[in-house]
């Protein structure tokens, strides 16, 4: 059963592009690195300029547990966190 991550973010809006380009070049390189990490996709909803939403899938819970552990994720940690209002996470099976 594969584990997805769906993460509702808000950002500030001077960082908002920044952003963008950060998050959507960390989910390609999770896709291209991590065999666990099955899909990766940054959503803009058309109704808001400061949302942004995730939707993570992995081939299960321990995919997901690397991606998270990884070299990289804490490097885009440290990138985004001074950019984030809020966040709010849902881990779901699929």
């Amino acid at each position: 059963m594969a584990t997805s991550l769906i993460v509702h973010l808000e950002i500030t809006a001077e960082k908002f592009a920044e952003f963008l380009q950060i998050v959507r070049a960390h989910g390609e390189f999770s896709v291209n690195t991590e065999p666990g990490c099955l899909s990766f996709q940054v959503m803009v909803p058309k109704e808001s300029q400061n949302k942004v939403i995730l939707v993570e899938v992995y081939q299960d819970d321990a995919s997901l547990e690397t991606h998270w552990n990884s070299d990289h994720m804490a490097a885009y940690r440290e990138k985004v966190e001074d950019m984030i209002v809020e966040r709010t996470r849902y881990l779901c099976t699929t």
